[in-house]
């Protein structure tokens, strides 16, 4: 036995240096059984145990199914033929599974030999394999439905994410590799080929290398054929595993000729509209609608994983992102884009570090966490916020879902772009935003660094910002905390509405929302603090006292206490008293140029109309943005404001 063991070490260092294999073996927790108890849960391995062979035609691994004195249930994979080979891909996988536990990977037991052949301990699941399955769905009946299918696809994707969170690629992913435990969760299993990427490798770059392992239809085109090594080579292969369960039918079965494979099948499919060609039809997809979204996107997934080159695929979190985002109910409510949310990166901590100089330029904080400037080794720069690790609730992490569903879907010019975020899982969550570097609408309307803005700018920032506010509400989200320090301007003075955290969906055909009033006090619609009903007229009222703010460069949290305590009511007063000279900042000069005085006049009586109370007396953001254009263009006149 212990020559056996020596054997074990002496084919891992092969390849690698004694100090690190010796420290690597060291760690080792798997128990060495010994053979004669391995014999014993087996029946001396009779043929009423067996399983079936692994390893291709040569079948150089023979299964049994066992049960041990402690009652769990196993299975055996005894190696033959070329044992030093297949040893060294033994204790690959002995090591991998070692450090990396997970839910939806078969777990390891232990390990054995007996003279000449090796063996490997796993937990037995005893539902068997997804390939056997779907074969034997082919012409029977249906025993594993739709959504049943898709719980196992999250199964798999979950799985993958974590084996590449550690660089680790399992090179061999496919349906006979997937086995469903009593409960038909899915566990991947048969890590015999996975590979870890070189050290000094990140984990989503590429690897050339001429070493290429795995199974003929499940296989990236690009690793076959260029030996590019990465992370997107088993989300192809997911994605093969996609198409399976949307077809009940293998991969091997897909080839039509020798030019044909799973990706140009279903490519041409989808591009005829003949989708449905491919689909299992007893699964629901003609008789139920919902069935039918959620099929039809799942397919649009399985394309996007297969697609060529490697960096056109989603990464695995992402692939959770969309499966979570297909799911029946979520479709219908806007929240699922497989183009959108595959745009999205996934960025490391490590990654963060570097690029913010260990978060040393520090930009400000809000109510969910602090700003950190940084720069990219693309050469992008980059605000990256940091949620407030005090503060780490199911709150915080749906505040950080939020804003991630709202800009990773919606793209405007006049919206800060979001280039990704870090994992869900991770134990810091980020936003990485674009930088915007003229900083805040309100340190330059309240700041003394800054120079005074012009009129013609300030009309500007108001009608940008409208742009964005009506984008916005067209996509139904309202956004619940417009204000001065939330309008960016770049260095050409473009506004990019930022902060998405108290932001919400309105649902179709509804006019509001029901929610705890949040916001900043002096920007709030009062209508919605006493009601606590939101609706897009809320961003409306704050709207407009940002019109009030850019007409005064007066701060509205300076008058709270005083007897008008907010801005709009301030200006309100005034303009009903014809004082509205009171509220202008005098460096406009409002009595001595005619032009700049009709135009601030028209801008005043549209805030006023934003700030009306009740909110059904507020124009909309459509029709503010209109208004604001026909102002600065000469067209709009005083009778025009409804």
């Amino acid at each position: 036995m212990r020559l056996r063991r020596d054997i074990f070490v002496c084919c891992f260092t092969s390849t690698s240096s004694d100090t690190m294999q010796k420290e690597k073996h060291s760690k080792l927790k798997w128990r060495i059984f010994p053979y004669k108890e391995l014999r014993k849960a087996t029946n001396n391995f009779d043929r009423f145990h067996f399983i079936g062979k692994r390893g291709g035609k040569t079948g150089l691994i023979t299964q049994y199914h066992g049960k041990l004195e402690d009652g769990r249930e196993i299975t055996i994979q005894r190696f033959n033929g070329d044992q030093r080979y297949l040893l060294q891909q033994f204790i690959n996988e002995t090591i991998i599974l070692n450090y990396l536990p997970h839910k939806n990977i078969v777990s390891i037991y232990g390990c054995a030999s007996h003279h000449e052949e090796s063996l490997l301990v796993t937990e037995y699941l005893s539902n068997g394999n997804l390939a056997a399955h779907l074969h034997s769905e082919k012409d029977e009946k249906i025993t594993l439905p739709w959504l049943k299918r898709l719980d196992i696809a999250f199964d798999i994707a979950n799985a993958l994410n974590h084996l590449h969170n550690y660089g680790i690629i399992h090179r061999n992913v496919k349906s006979s590799n997937i086995f469903l435990d009593a409960n038909f969760c899915a566990k991947v299993g048969n890590l015999l080929l996975s590979q870890k990427l070189p050290d000094g490798v990140p984990v989503h770059a590429t690897h050339v290398t001429g070493d290429r392992a795995g199974s003929s239809g499940y296989m990236d085109p690009e690793y076959l054929t260029k030996g590019q090594l990465s992370v997107k080579n088993d989300v192809y292969s997911f994605g093969v595993v996609l198409c399976e369960l949307l077809s009940s039918t293998l991969a091997k079965d897909w080839f039509l000729n020798e030019e044909d494979n799973i990706a140009t099948v279903l490519s041409k499919k989808m591009e005829n509209q003949a989708l449905v060609e491919l689909l299992d039809r007893r699964l629901g997809f003609d008789s139920n609608l919902k069935i039918k979204q959620v099929m039809t996107a799942t397919a649009e997934l399985a394309f996007m994983c297969m697609k060529c080159p490697q960096e056109l695929r989603p990464n695995t979190e992402q692939v959770l992102e969309i499966l979570n985002g297909i799911k029946p109910g979520r479709i219908e409510t806007g929240s699922y884009s497989t183009k959108d949310i595959s745009a999205l990166k996934i960025f490391h901590n490590a990654e963060l570090e570097e690029a913010t100089n260990n978060f040393d330029n520090f930009l400000g904080k809000g109510g969910y966490g602090s700003v950190y400037y940084g720069k990219l080794k693309d050469g992008r720069e980059v605000a990256v916020k940091c949620f407030h690790e005090e503060n780490e609730t199911e709150e915080t992490i749906k505040q950080f879902m939020k804003e991630t569903d709202i800009l990773g879907l919606l793209h405007h010019q006049n919206l800060v772009s979001l280039y990704g975020r870090t994992s869900r899982n991770c134990d810091k969550p980020m936003l990485v935003y674009e930088y915007i570097s003229n900083g805040t609408l309100t340190k330059h309307l309240h700041e003394s660094s800054h120079g005074k803005l012009p009129w013609h700018t300030r009309l500007n920032i108001a009608i940008e910002t409208a742009a964005a506010l009506v984008f916005l509400h067209d996509s139904a989200i309202i956004h619940r905390d417009v204000k001065g320090s939330n309008i960016l301007l770049d260095e050409n003075f473009t506004v990019k509405v930022a902060d998405f955290g108290f932001s919400r969906s309105l649902p179709d055909h509804a006019t509001h929302v029901s929610t705890i009033p949040v916001g900043t006090r002096a920007y709030i619609d009062p209508d919605y603090y006493e009601s606590g009903r939101v609706s897009d007229k809320s961003d409306v009222y704050s709207f407009g006292v940002v019109l009030f703010e850019l007409i005064s460069s007066i701060r509205p949290s300076s008058l709270e206490g005083t007897d008008d305590d907010t801005l709009a009511q301030y200006a309100k007063r005034k303009i009903l008293n014809n004082q509205l000279n009171e509220v202008v900042d005098p460096s406009f000069r409002f009595g001595s140029d005619k032009n700049i005085m009709e135009m601030i006049t028209a801008v005043a009586e549209l805030a006023f109309q934003c700030v009306q109370c009740p909110k059904e007396f507020r124009p909309s953001m459509k029709q503010l943005l209109q208004t604001l254009q026909g102002i600065r263009e000469g067209t709009w006149g005083f009778n025009q404001i409804t």
